[in-house]
């Protein structure tokens, strides 16, 4: 009786041996950048060995990771925590097993995966791996850790071989920016862009993800921006791309820059860090001061220039080699038609109190009595809005009166004035603020219009006006 009992056991461990099923069990993936963006979970099947046991009942599966986390083997000191990394036995031969297994965050304790079943012959077992990308900033790299299998037999030992097996998720490098970031626009509307300091700004926001440390730059594609317009010009302008800056707000090393057709960092060499959860807003921030306004945008009309945006892996993070990507967009400057004509001095007065000045005459020179804004060309005029100097029925011709410039004022005509617009400049260039020093005059060849009349005091209004050339 004793020998036929060993050779009942023989015959079972022969049996293990016929229906044993070679399987290489390894669990590797590699996480798609889709997935890490869009905070989805990854599925994916993996070989996780060979049930060898023969006898028709089917121990409980446990399984555990040998180290404390995912390891980073790619160079860096990050690391990926366990539970991002769920386990469930999906099959084993044949027979599937997922509506009956159940799925466990990964842990270094030993948890079940699969309940006692019976009536299951040796196979080949196949579990199902899933990554929770929703709560973990995922770095690029390569991960390790090592599963362990157990399934205690009846017999004794474990029968799921290999009992370990490596587990690797790998981490793919990108930076993806938003697909178009297109047009950034300044809307310069008032006149008071020109005469403030810091002029005028406007942001542009580009949505980026990355699983690397990066360093942003920005450049212009030509050295000069665009121009064009409906409007009269007395000339195109040629405006440099320096006359426009740019930098990050929101970024503690960021860098600020005057634009060029180089390109030029937006950060020191530190560059940005992987975000948190692996995704941000940049906030870019462009500005033309109140200075660069008036050297080169105070022609109304569009400027435009092209910009490329590029965002180049830190050269020290993994992998080795480079990493960029680009983005094209556009940096428009819209000048409004604009114009401003102030009097800084409301009232004129020329007195004839003596002999002299009747004999040599009278002038009134009137320093910054004018202040001129405009964004087109200009041709300046004055009128009187009455026929005549007046005081009730006394009246002195308008055209003794003479409008001109004072000394070492230039590019303006000296008139007589009258109730028809008399032009003192003609076809001047766009300004902001130009200051005019204008005389007025009875010169000793009109005196003799004054003579027999009345003391009293002669008045009319006179109306200043530009308009296109």
């Amino acid at each position: 009786m004793l020998k036929k009992k060993l050779h009942i056991k023989l015959g079972l461990f022969i049996g293990v041996s016929l229906y044993s099923i070679s399987v290489q069990a390894q669990l590797a993936i590699t996480l798609p950048e889709s997935n890490i963006q869009n905070r989805t979970d990854y599925q994916q099947t993996f070989p996780a060995g060979n049930y060898t046991a023969l006898i028709n009942l089917l121990p409980a599966i446990r399984v555990k990771a040998n180290t404390a986390t995912f390891n980073n083997t790619s160079g860096g000191s990050t690391t990926i925590p366990l539970n991002q990394l769920h386990i469930k036995i999906a099959s084993i031969g044949n027979i599937s097993l997922i509506s009956t297994s159940t799925e466990v965050a990964l842990t270094t304790a030993y948890q079940d995966v699969a309940k006692s079943l019976a009536n299951l012959l040796p196979g080949a077992v196949t579990g199902n791996a899933r990554v929770e990308t929703a709560s973990n900033t995922w770095i690029a790299g390569v991960y390790t850790s090592e599963l362990a299998f157990l399934a205690p037999g009846l017999l004794g030992g474990n029968v799921i071989s290999p009992p370990t097996q490596s587990a690797t998720i790998t981490i793919p490098a990108f930076i993806s920016p938003q697909p178009t970031i297109g047009p950034t626009q300044f809307i310069v509307d008032n006149l008071s862009y020109f005469r403030s300091v810091n002029g005028i700004s406007t942001n542009k926001s580009v949505y980026l993800a990355s699983t690397v440390p990066y360093i942003p730059n920005i450049q212009t594609i030509g050295t000069n921006f665009a121009f064009s317009t409906s409007l009269p010009y007395n000339y195109l302008p040629n405006t440099p791309v320096a006359m426009a800056n740019a930098t990050l707000t929101g970024i503690t090393n960021a860098t600020a820059i005057t634009l060029s057709a180089a390109p030029k960092a937006l950060t020191t060499t530190l560059g940005i860090p992987v975000p948190t959860i692996n995704s941000q807003t940049l906030n870019h921030s462009f500005s033309i001061t109140g200075e660069q306004l008036k050297t080169g945008f105070v022609q109304a009309g569009n400027y435009t220039v092209p910009l490329t945006y590029t965002y180049s892996k830190l050269s020290s993070s993994y992998p080795s080699g480079t990493l960029q990507t680009q983005r094209n967009g556009t940096l428009e400057v819209v000048v409004s038609d604009l114009g401003e004509l102030i009097a800084n001095q409301q009232a004129v007065n020329l007195s004839f109190t003596t002999t002299s000045h009747y004999v040599n005459g009278v002038s009134q020179d009137m320093p910054a009595h004018l202040k001129i804004s405009k964004t087109t060309p200009y041709n300046l005029y004055v009128r009187a809005t009455t026929e005549n100097f007046a005081s009730g029925p006394n009246t002195i011709p308008l055209s003794v009166m003479k409008i001109g410039p004072m000394n070492g004022q230039t590019g303006m005509n000296t008139i007589s004035l009258s109730t028809t617009p008399q032009q003192l400049i003609q076809a001047a260039d766009p300004v902001i603020d130009r200051l005019l020093n204008i005389k007025y005059s009875i010169p000793a060849t009109e005196t003799d219009h004054l003579l027999n009349k009345p003391p009293r005091t002669y008045s009319t209004s006179i109306i200043f006006s530009f308009v296109a050339p």
